[in-house]
């Protein structure tokens, strides 16, 4: 493995997602207090495909969180030392991974509406009530997994 130096950027990127981190847990909702929705998040059962195309699109290229996840990916795997075959391998598998969370339930309901249908509906109301949670603790543990990651390097 090539020894890369400590890079600024690391240290910018898991503070980013660190503060992310803080401000999602502090917006979440308290216990028996009903989760606040987004405006386009409470009209995603009367969209046409086009329009849940273009959500979609914009919710995963310009969503500062995604962003810097992405970002964080790519520092990752470009510090890694790794030639470009390898890195295109774990770029592939990285980005099939994170389709993972979208894909899976959209072609179980495709593929069996009315089994998925009760079981995808739970899942939606407990999603919405535990969002900020869930994402408090996905970008606490990856912006402390860059910043070990850069100090591991030093």
């Amino acid at each position: 493995m090539v020894h890369q130096p400590w890079e600024p950027s690391n240290a910018r990127m898991g503070a980013g997602l660190l503060f992310l981190a803080v401000r999602q847990w502090r917006s979440r909702p308290r216990p028996g207090e009903p989760a606040k929705l987004p405006h386009w998040m409470g009209a995603i059962d009367r969209m046409t495909v086009g329009r849940g195309l273009l959500l979609g699109f914009l919710l995963a290229a310009v969503n500062p969180k995604n962003l810097l996840l992405g970002a964080a990916a790519g520092v990752s795997i470009g510090a890694s030392g790794r030639g470009p075959g390898s890195s295109f391998v774990v770029t592939i598998v990285f980005l099939a991974i994170a389709a993972a969370s979208v894909a899976v339930p959209v072609l179980a309901y495709l593929i069996a509406a009315s089994l998925m249908a009760g079981p995808l509906r739970g899942l939606r109301g407990w999603l919405e009530q535990n969002n900020g949670t869930v994402m408090s603790v996905l970008l606490l543990v990856i912006g402390v997994v860059v910043i070990g990651k850069g100090l591991g390097n030093f």
